[in-house]
């Protein structure tokens, strides 16, 4: 049997991603382990969660908020966000996620990258072990480089102690300015105390926050959202909402 979150196939070898958006790139692919896989590694997420794929169809829907941007994902897991940034005309993109987790998202870069080189005027997509808070690593893929910096659930009941953390690291990788911006995609599932803490640390650093629920399409049952983070405005949304 095939097991799905959300009618999301988290055990096929291939997640396959199409968009017209994408052109000739589409569709996307990246390669996953499930847990019945002799490749998955605990602890970390080398399968496709159903936010990253409505994430990653709203970069389609609005591919002016990553082309000719330089963008790096955070907590990429298998990628898929990152790699559709950079089908869609992004200038720089980077993949990080702890350093465990980076062989599935080598290979996926590799191939993403092979593909990308094809097309004239395609950026190529690099990857970095970057836990966050990590200062050395922050430094290594670029501190205040960003244009758009990209995460998909990584806010998740019961690692309220990462939250710090990981606003500090998106704050010290935001270009600045007022137009750069982090995109973050978030399920809800039955509790608001995650993501309302995690936009309180942001506030408190100075970023503002705003909200918009994401089209999740006939074939998803939950909640899920666009959080978006700027520097210096007030905010545009209430815990929960």
């Amino acid at each position: 049997a095939v097991a799905a979150v959300h009618n999301v196939d988290q055990r096929s070898r291939i997640v396959r991603f199409d968009h017209p958006a994408l052109g000739d790139f589409s569709p996307v692919e990246c390669e996953q382990h499930g847990s019945d896989s002799g490749d998955f590694v605990c602890g970390t997420s080398s399968v496709i969660w159903p936010v990253a794929l409505l994430l990653s169809r709203h970069l389609c829907e609005h591919p002016e908020l990553v082309r000719g941007k330089s963008c790096i994902e955070l907590g990429a897991g298998i990628g898929i966000v990152g790699m559709v940034a950079a089908a869609l005309g992004a200038v720089r993109v980077v993949v990080s996620d702890m350093p465990e987790a980076l062989p599935i998202l080598e290979r996926n870069a590799h191939a993403t990258s092979a593909k990308l080189s094809a097309l004239k005027g395609k950026c190529l997509v690099s990857v970095a072990p970057l836990p966050w808070g990590d200062a050395l690593g922050i430094n290594a893929v670029g501190r205040g480089e960003f244009d758009v910096i990209l995460a998909a659930d990584v806010l998740i009941a019961g690692w309220a102690h990462t939250h710090g953390a990981l606003a500090e690291t998106m704050l010290a990788l935001l270009r600045p300015g007022r137009d750069s911006q982090v995109l973050i995609g978030y399920e809800y599932r039955e509790e608001w105390e995650t993501i309302g803490d995690f936009q309180d640390q942001v506030e408190a650093l100075g970023l503002s926050v705003a909200s918009e629920q994401l089209d999740e399409g006939p074939q998803m049952d939950d909640d899920f959202f666009l959080y978006t983070l700027k520097r210096g405005e007030a905010s545009g949304t209430e815990h929960g909402k």
